[in-house]
């Protein structure tokens, strides 16, 4: 019978993060959370798994997940120091993403907010230098489609 990370954690006692972490530690699972893929060791327990919504295009979702055969329970170390070691682990992990994904806010913010802080005279001067180049890309458009209707007229004339 095969079962999911989250089938065997709670024949375990884990969640299936946690689980994951312990596959990842005993040298079946490489990679991180979101991108894990099995190893050598775990080629031989594992069959990957995937389902979609049944869309296509854009609405079309897919997601594969990893089914591992029940052996390999008896390969890994459920014992509760072990465990406590995963859970430990688990959770400085978590704060470790979620320290990060402040940081990534607070810079976002930072910049958002120096944005609107900058004087109102150096965006009107953005503006009217991008202003000034659009005015004269248009009106170099418009001379060379002057000079192509000229030329198609003289050559016509001619004919």
């Amino acid at each position: 019978m095969t079962l999911s990370a989250k089938r065997l954690g709670e024949r375990c006692g884990l969640t299936a993060e946690e689980m994951n972490i312990l596959l990842k530690e005993e040298g079946f699972l490489s990679g991180e959370p979101g991108n894990y893929y099995p190893t050598e060791k775990g080629k031989l327990f594992v069959v990957e798994k995937g389902d979609d919504n049944g869309y296509g295009g854009y609405a079309f979702r897919g997601w594969n997940w990893f089914e591992w055969d029940e052996r390999i329970l008896e390969e890994l170390d459920t014992s509760v120091e072990n465990k406590r070691y995963i859970r430990e682990k688990t959770s400085e992990e978590r704060r470790r993403r979620r320290a990060e994904k402040v940081a990534e806010s607070e810079a976002y913010w930072k910049k958002v907010n120096s944005r609107k802080e900058r004087p109102a005279e150096d965006i009107s001067n953005e503006l009217k230098d991008s202003t000034t180049g659009k005015l004269v890309i248009g009106a170099l458009a418009l001379v060379v489609y002057g000079i192509y209707k000229v030329i198609t007229h003289i050559t016509k004339n001619d004919d």
